[in-house]
């Protein structure tokens, strides 16, 4: 299911509690590991009183790490000048930040094994990192329309957003206690992304 097509229902005080005890959950025990009845019981409610307000654990799931992605997919679409290498950086970051509002058990549960590949592929669908990518290639080709980009600039900008997206994907790993994305760990990633846009630019 595609962030589009998720629901749009009101966000009630149950549903976010449904959320919030099933992202921990998710988090604590795997996707994988728990149950529509694990997360019911927690909340106190019955199994049809859950299935009310969402259909599937894989709906739950979707919701849950909806929200960052739709998100980033704002903050790829926002306009703005980028033809100076300061305002491509400060795009990139303010990118990076938009995931960086993740919730410490929603970071984890894109991080479950059994969960990041279709992650992976619903960031795939939503096509953001092609969206990032043209938008930076186009910042540096001083571009308006997609047909002015050069190809080297497009490249580049490819493998700058690749880089940025398995340094988000990897953090945790590499910095196990990390919860949330600082200020700090946002200017880092952005850095990568930008040192490698803006190689041999004059």
């Amino acid at each position: 299911m595609s962030i589009d097509a998720l629901p749009k229902s009101p966000r009630t005080d149950t549903r976010q509690r449904i959320l919030d005890v099933a992202a921990h959950l998710f988090a604590t025990r795997g996707f994988a590991g728990t149950s529509i009845r694990d997360i019911a019981d927690e909340i106190g409610v019955t199994k049809a009183a859950l299935y009310y307000h969402f259909a599937s654990k894989d709906v739950l799931l979707h919701e849950i790490v909806s929200l960052p992605l739709m998100a980033v997919r704002d903050a790829v679409g926002e306009k703005r000048d980028l033809s100076t290498a300061a305002a491509r950086k400060q795009f990139v970051s303010d990118v990076v930040g938009a995931m960086s509002t993740c919730e410490p058990d929603v970071v984890t549960v894109f991080k479950d094994p059994s969960v990041a590949p279709s992650v992976d592929h619903e960031v795939a669908k939503t096509g953001i990192t092609h969206q990032l990518s043209l938008r930076l290639a186009a910042g540096l080709s001083g571009a308006t329309e997609p047909g002015e980009i050069k190809p080297e600039h497009l490249i580049r900008a490819i493998a700058a957003v690749a880089a940025g997206y398995e340094a988000i994907n990897n953090w945790q790993v590499v910095y196990p206690e990390c919860k949330k994305f600082s200020a700090e760990d946002v200017d880092v990633i952005s850095g990568f992304v930008s040192d490698i846009l803006e190689a041999g630019q004059p």
